[in-house]
Order: structure tokens, then C-alpha cells, then sequence
């Protein structure tokens, strides 16, 4: 199928959106590739005579959005490199006017200034404003973020505390804004294959049938790798030897940082760190692990949450920002700013198995709630209203 120039007949039945797909196409997805790629998905399915083309800047060996023909990507790039950020603020919206796009929808928090076409802005947090508001990368970014803010027709994001922070630092409307919370990446199940189970845990530097704490870490001092190193040591010894901590996605310039802390708090035998982890060994390792321990300091939503239900998987999470909405009652909540509320919290996950049935029973019945149907439905009712 052709992206046809719609001039102007506009319909719910005709719309032509472009996007900023970079986050589809990079190497190494985080969540908001994922999301896009799931979100995507389900538009096409949902309104199949729409068109969508997804730009980008890099070459594509494997496009994950292959089989839907109303979905194109397509590489724009600048000669000598992407500098004073002139990607997004003059090739991306070039790109869609030109392609006669109805809708630019950029799905990253920021997007161009002077957008030729209705944008539609997804902002999913203001992390660099609530984690170090003064450093000049902080400040740079939240113009960027404010420049967009002010010229998109609509902004979506996925929480409530993320609409409120939007509220306030920029004075934005609250008819402007809609809530639209993401939901579980589709491809994830639980998986009860003992094989598959232990072949990524021997994959990943765990022994056959071994029980461990699964957690995302990284580079980031809001992701907590560090306290949650140190909160992991202070556990008591017979729940160490029983569970050992398994972390994945760590950048690589980070692995001697935390393996040196592991090391200073006697638990280096204990903890495994690892880079990042293949998409499709997730579902096997929030599976097979015992707790999810996700104790980020902010979050615009905290989707390992989710992720951590449909694997029926108890999880320990942070008490603020956005993950208590997500959570609901179906985790232990503590305060990440405390190695001992961590640490506690940890000790009566891995020492109560009622406690953490019950929390997964929560958790399975809670993530009903949150469906990529309802998702891709309220974005596309979003679309149809800025082109209308």
C-alpha cells in the first residue's frame, strides 16, 4: 500500500500519520521501542485503511513491524551527522509535510519547534527535571521538551503523577493532556518449561534450578542499582545463599563500577551483573525469578511492573512517581531512598511464599486493566481529533 498525499479530505477513515520512529529502529530497544512496536501493531490492526510511516535515521536489517502493508519506515538522514539536533527540528518535519502526512506524531518527550504539521507530542516523564534540575544537559532538555510542549495540538502520556508534573511546569491545559496507560509487552507469557527455564539461567551465569532476584539495572543512579546492591548485602546471609541477585542491562563502561561495589560489600560470589538481555530471554527470566525487584527512584510509569504480572512473578517496587498507579495493591512498595526499606522488603518477599501468591494472584488480576487495544483506541481517537 502507497502513503497517498491526502490533500484535504480529511476522514476517520483516511488519516496519514508519520512518526519518529527512531526508537523502533535503534540497535538495542528500551521500553519505548518496544511500546511503539506494540502500539503500531494494533493500529494497523484497528484502522486499516490509515497509513503510517515511520521515519528514521539508521539502516534496517530486520524491520519488527513487518506484515502490516499500511505500515512503512523509511531512512532520512543528514550528511556530516546529526548535530545542533537538526534531525528532529528540520528534517522530521520536512519529511512529513512533504509525505502530505495529516498527523506527526513524536512519541520520545521532545519534538520539533516549528512542526508543518498537527503534532501530536508523547511525553512519558520530566525525569532530568526531578533528578539533577540544574545540570545543563537538564536544562537543555527541558527547553527542547518545552519548545514541543507549546506547539503540540496534544499531548499523551501514560500517568497521572507525569500529567500533573506537565500541569505544573508548563502550564499546560489539562483539556490538552490525555492519560493513556501503556500496557505489557504482547510478546511476554509465562513460561513454565523447566529447559527453557534453566537454559537462561545458565545463559545469563545462574545455576540449573537456581533461585534468584531479577532486576533491571543500569548506568542511571535513578534506576538504584547501587542501593540495591548494597540493600541486597544486608539481607540476612541464609536468603543470600538461597537467592542469588541477577541484574541485566547494564551498560558496559558500568560492569566494573558495580562488580567493585559488589565486591566491597562481600557479596561479589552473590550478585550477577550482565549487559543487555535479548528480548526474547525476558519472558524466561521474569518467569523463572523468585521476586522482581524494581526499586527505581522515577518513573513516568514502570512498565516491568506489568511485565512482571502476566509472568505471575511478586514484585517489590518503589513508593513514588508514577509506579504506586501502576502497581496498585499488587506489590510490596518501599522507599527507594532506603537500602533498609529495600532490604526488608526483599527479606519478607523471599521468606513469605503466601504473601507472594497473594501478590501475584493481585498482579494477574490487575493487569487486565491495562490491554494495547484500549491503548492503540485512545491514541487513535487522540489522531482523529487533531486531524479533524
Amino acid at each position: 500500500m502507497q502513503c497517498l498525499h491526502l490533500g484535504h479530505v480529511l476522514t476517520r477513515d483516511h488519516i496519514f500519520v508519520a512518526v519518529d520512529g527512531r526508537q523502533v529502529y535503534r540497535a538495542q530497544r528500551r521500553g519505548t521501542g518496544k511500546n511503539l512496536i506494540d502500539l503500531y501493531g494494533q493500529l494497523a490492526q484497528l484502522r486499516p485503511n490509515w497509513c503510517f510511516v515511520l521515519f528514521h535515521q539508521f539502516d534496517v536489517s530486520v524491520d519488527p513491524l513487518a506484515g502490516f502493508p499500511q505500515l512503512q519506515h523509511r531512512q532520512i538522514d543528514i550528511k556530516g551527522g546529526d548535530r545542533f539536533n537538526l534531525w528532529e527540528q528540520f528534517l522530521l518535519p520536512l519529511a512529513a509535510w512533504t509525505s502530505g502526512a495529516t498527523v506527526l506524531h513524536c512519541p520520545a518527550n521532545t519534538g520539533p519547534s516549528r512542526p508543518l504539521t498537527p503534532l501530536v507530542l508523547t511525553v512519558h516523564d520530566l525525569i532530568p527535571l526531578e533528578i539533577a534540575p540544574n545540570a545543563p544537559t537538564s536544562r537543555l532538555w527541558m527547553r527542547r521538551v518545552s519548545a514541543a510542549v507549546r506547539k503540540a495540538r496534544h499531548i499523551i502520556t501514560p500517568s497521572n503523577y507525569s500529567k500533573r508534573l506537565l500541569i505544573e511546569h508548563f502550564g499546560v491545559s489539562s483539556e490538552k493532556i490525555t492519560v493513556n496507560p501503556w500496557a505489557p509487552d504482547r510478546k511476554l507469557c509465562r513460561l513454565t518449561d523447566v529447559n527453557e527455564l534453566n537454559r537462561v539461567r545458565r545463559k545469563y551465569g545462574l545455576r540449573s534450578n537456581e533461585p534468584y532476584i531479577f532486576a533491571f539495572g543500569a548506568e542511571d543512579p535513578r534506576k538504584n542499582t547501587r542501593l540495591l546492591i548494597e540493600a541486597y548485602a544486608g539481607i540476612v546471609p541464609a536468603l543470600r545463599k538461597e537467592h542469588r541477585l541477577l541484574l541485566v542491562g547494564i551498560q558496559e563502561q558500568a560492569l566494573l563500577e558495580f562488580r567493585a561495589i559488589a565486591d566491597q560489600f562481600g557479596v561479589a560470589g552473590q550478585v550477577v551483573l550482565h549487559g543487555f538481555a535479548d528480548e526474547a530471554d525476558i519472558p524466561a527470566l521474569l518467569s523463572g525469578a523468585t521476586v522482581l525487584c524494581f526499586p527505581s527512584r522515577s518513573e513516568g510509569f514502570g512498565l516491568p511492573i506489568l511485565d512482571a504480572f502476566v509472568c505471575r512473578t511478586a514484585v517489590l517496587t518503589s513508593n513514588r512517581t508514577s509506579l504506586p498507579e501502576v502497581a496498585g495493591d499488587a506489590a510490596i512498595l518501599v522507599n527507594p531512598d532506603s537500602k533498609e526499606a529495600i532490604g526488608d522488603g526483599l527479606e519478607t518477599l523471599l521468606s513469605d511464599e503466601s504473601l507472594r501468591q497473594k501478590l501475584v494472584a493481585r498482579g494477574s488480576e490487575r493487569v487486565r486493566q491495562f490491554s494495547w487495544e484500549r491503548v492503540a483506541e485512545t491514541v487513535a481517537g487522540v489522531f482523529e481529533q487533531v486531524a479533524g
